[in-house]
């Protein structure tokens, strides 16, 4: 299954803005981790836009592919940067996240491939 990137849209004034961005502002997370596909799509109809007020936000979810997005933590020792699916990344905490547009990117900026997803 491809990743998703979830968006919160609001159908008013058009206003669109990472859900985890949104739910970490408004500190409805627990902790610093990342909110499910559940979660969101259960809160989302009570939630206010941030720009027009309306109450007319609905969730919406874009797919990408494993390679526009790497990941890695700036908590690492050992500099390792992974596929956004990667099973080592669902450990970290969402705060520590580092996000690399492309593989040379994260490359130069002195991370070394996971052996375990081999971006």
């Amino acid at each position: 299954m491809p990743d998703i990137a979830i968006f919160l849209h609001c159908t008013a004034c058009h206003h669109k803005v990472s859900a985890f961005l949104a739910f970490r502002n408004a500190g409805i997370l627990a902790g610093a981790r990342r909110p499910t596909v559940g979660e969101i799509e259960a809160i989302a109809p009570r939630l206010k836009c941030s720009q027009c007020g309306a109450k007319s936000v609905v969730v919406e979810s874009v797919p990408y592919k494993d390679s526009d997005r790497y990941w890695g933590t700036s908590e690492s020792e050992n500099r390792i940067f992974h596929r956004s699916s990667c099973t080592k990344m669902h450990s970290v905490v969402a705060a520590s996240e580092i996000n690399f547009t492309s593989r040379e990117a994260a490359i130069n900026r002195g991370y070394t491939p996971c052996r375990v997803c081999r971006p």
